[in-house]
């Protein structure tokens, strides 16, 4: 077998595990339980993704499919009804040119309700993503919401010729059509959101057969991520302001925003402080509906950072901080843990045990996810000891009945479901005692004893690397800073990882000073300081073991992680063998006017973007972007360097890339592009199958004792 051809097998190994998207507990008991999940997997063969959806039963020993996976492909969104009586769908069906979507009802085993949304033409397409997307029944089930785009009047040319036959009718009411808006731009929501303008609230009545835009929310208002009140008079719902423009939503959590209420009759009331500007997420009834939880920063400064976990009294409206931001120390058994605050961007829609008072959630610590409870009254937080603390990730999806349902993963080991049971007294909890039962296949990459996962405290006393490779080996280590700068590695599985270990690398990941779950300090260290502490964290961590800087040392990186493998190959020049980029920032001044993230440089070079109007009139911020860009080094370069673009990409445009292509050309620098029709993340199967391959050969080319 050819070198290639033992790449390509590699990649098929590594690629071939499904997902978890969502699981929910159907019902559950002392002895049972029965979970419906969705998965998503790749079918290279189709070079596409499928999802599917599939149930199992548990008797908190053993499980049992009691459904076949079932293809949910052009399923959009779903939800079931609180009795699970009721069972919707939003599903898309290719017509033609067009893609119809359809409002499904379920119940009794067959399809009771079908509404045809293209044809009713209420409202533009349902919005299904992660930040906008809502589908939930209300209360007595009798009532769906959700959010879709506002419809638009239909335009045509300012002159335009008629048939004959309805020009010659009298009376024809023409008045949804309005000529010359044709080509009037409207800004959407940015990268991944493309076409994402104007979102309403909308309500389907299934006893009546009607779907009303719910109205009196602000013109500058989005709404976003809606819930039912208690009574299902109304929702609850983030808003995003929209004054004086939309920045780039996805992968932030520093939006204006707040917490608002909205009554079927149209009142419309703020529920958040209004004292500062802050930015929310996730709305959170309690069992009972007296208290609604939500997560809280302040708005602006970098793209993510810590949160506030906020509880407010239904009945009172009074508002209460249950977790701050300040790090704590937690007594676990005989051990003591850091708790270096909630990083979470969401908390999933049933999140409640029984007491109707402790909230279970998961938030990335140290690079790790780990899973507490946390009471909302007493405010104590408990660690779950679901697996080693700094270990794995373990993420909460449905609890039910003092069940819970967990997602484990690791880099050495793919994603499986658990079923998570408390063994509580009349008293009170116990957390330290819990029992963990498996409820997915397990499933183990080939050789999986051969390799290691080692977490180090190599900076600044905290949890901050993760090495994945053989054991005993000095093959060639991959450098992998994660992007953001404000996001973090962890130690769950990634099938690239996994892909690069299984054909002979060893990968470092590095949580530099700005990385989340190491403290709100730490991620706000980094700001003013980018291109020179965090590149500095990630070359001083290699340096710091022998064990890793004695090898032949190649870097990649994505976005912010791209900055960085570009800053290092610039800044020590003599140190890596050769680079792959994922749609790197290259240039920071050109990035403001592109991006769709203008105050990300603003902010990283430790100014106000509220406060930058233009960098022509703000000589110490060009100044300070201008330092901080990587193109600064790039005569210094040696390293071969491999750039993958999207050209979709609106975060970093791909021009970013290929003016830095012309650079390394222009230096004599070995460089090649590769143009994806993707956008940031080149997560299509093609561009994800193209792009890692081509960095394997890229890497093994020149680490080869040839390349020499």
């Amino acid at each position: 077998m050819s070198q290639l051809d033992k790449i390509v097998a590699a990649y098929r190994i590594a690629t071939q595990y499904p997902a978890i998207i969502s699981a929910r507990i159907l019902d559950c008991s002392k002895t049972s339980v029965n979970v419906h999940s969705v998965w998503v997997q790749r079918v290279l063969e189709r070079q596409a993704k499928t999802r599917f959806r599939q149930t199992v039963f548990s008797d908190y020993k053993t499980y049992t499919l009691t459904s076949p996976p079932t293809d949910i492909t052009n399923e959009l969104i779903s939800a079931h009804s609180k009795s699970t009586k009721y069972f919707c769908v939003v599903r898309e069906i290719e017509s033609g040119k067009d893609i119809k979507q359809y409002l499904e009802v379920w119940a009794d085993c067959s399809l009771v309700k079908n509404y045809d949304l293209s044809a009713l033409d209420v409202h533009g397409k349902i919005y299904a993503d992660a930040e906008f997307g809502t589908l939930e029944w209300s209360p007595d089930e009798t009532k769906i919401v959700y959010i879709a785009e506002k419809k638009v009047p239909k335009s045509e040319p300012f002159y335009k010729q008629k048939p004959k036959a309805s020009a010659d009718k009298d009376g024809v009411d023409n008045s949804d059509t309005v000529p010359g808006k044709e080509y009037d731009w409207s800004q959407d929501w940015g990268e991944q959101l493309v076409g994402k303008i104007t979102p309403v609230l909308v309500v389907c009545d299934i006893k009546t057969d009607t779907i009303d835009v719910l109205s009196n929310i602000p013109n500058d208002v989005n709404p976003a991520a809606a819930t039912w009140t208690p009574d299902g008079k109304g929702v609850v719902a983030i808003g995003y302001s929209i004054t004086p423009r939309k920045l780039g939503l996805i992968y932030c959590t520093n939006r204006p925003s707040h917490v608002f209420s909205l009554t079927l009759s149209g009142q419309y009331n703020v529920l958040s402080s209004n004292s500062e500007q802050l930015s929310v997420k996730t709305p959170r009834f309690n069992l009972n509906g007296t208290k609604l939880v939500w997560l809280e920063r302040l708005a602006g400064g970098p793209h993510h950072s810590c949160f506030k976990l906020m509880s407010c009294n239904w009945s009172t409206k009074k508002i209460t901080t249950v977790v701050d931001f300040d790090t704590k120390i937690l007594q676990v058994n005989d051990e003591q843990l850091p708790f270096y605050g909630l990083y979470n961007q969401g908390i999933p829609s049933r999140s409640w045990l029984n007491d109707d008072k402790t909230i279970v959630l998961s938030t990335p610590q140290g690079g790790s996810i780990h899973t507490f409870a946390i009471d909302t009254e007493s405010k104590d937080i408990h660690y779950l000891p679901i697996t080693k603390p700094f270990h794995e990730c373990v993420s909460v999806l449905d609890v039910c009945n003092d069940v819970l349902v967990c997602y484990k993963s690791s880099l050495n080991k793919p994603g499986q479901l658990f079923a998570i049971k408390f063994l509580s007294t009349f008293e009170a909890y116990d957390f330290t005692n819990i029992s963990i039962n498996e409820i997915s296949p397990s499933h183990c990459l080939p050789n999986s004893d051969n390799f290691v996962v080692e977490h180090g405290y190599t900076l600044y006393n905290k949890p901050t690397t993760i090495f994945y490779g053989p054991k005993n080996s000095n093959c060639p280590l991959i450098i992998w800073p994660h992007g953001g700068p404000h996001s973090s590695s962890l130690d769950s599985f990634i099938a690239q990882a996994a892909f690069f270990i299984q054909i002979g690398f060893a990968v470092l990941f590095i949580n530099y000073r700005g990385s989340t779950g190491l403290g709100k300090d730490y991620v706000e260290s980094l700001l003013g300081n980018i291109g020179d502490a965090d590149v500095k964290d990630v070359y001083n961590a290699v340096q710091s073991n022998p064990m890793w800087s004695n090898r032949k040392l190649v870097l990649y990186g994505g976005s912010h992680g791209g900055f960085l493998v570009t800053q290092l190959s610039g800044q020590y020049p003599n140190t890596f063998k050769a680079v792959s980029m994922r749609n790197p920032c290259i240039d920071l001044l050109s990035l403001f006017i592109t991006s769709d993230l203008p105050d990300w440089d603003i902010t990283e070079g430790g100014y106000n973007y509220s406060e930058v109007d233009s960098l022509a009139n703000s000589k110490d911020v060009l100044m300070k972007l201008a330092d901080c860009s990587p193109c600064k080094n790039v005569h210094k370069v040696q390293a071969p360097t491999l750039l993958l673009l999207g050209e979709k990409d609106l975060r970093v445009p791909a021009s970013q890339g290929l003016a830095y292509y012309h650079l390394l050309k222009k230096h004599g620098v070995t460089a090649r592009v590769l143009m994806y029709n993707d956008c940031h993340p080149l997560s299509t199967v093609a561009a994800d199958m193209d792009s890692s391959i081509n960095t394997a050969l890229w890497f093994k080319k020149y680490t080869s004792d040839d390349s020499e």
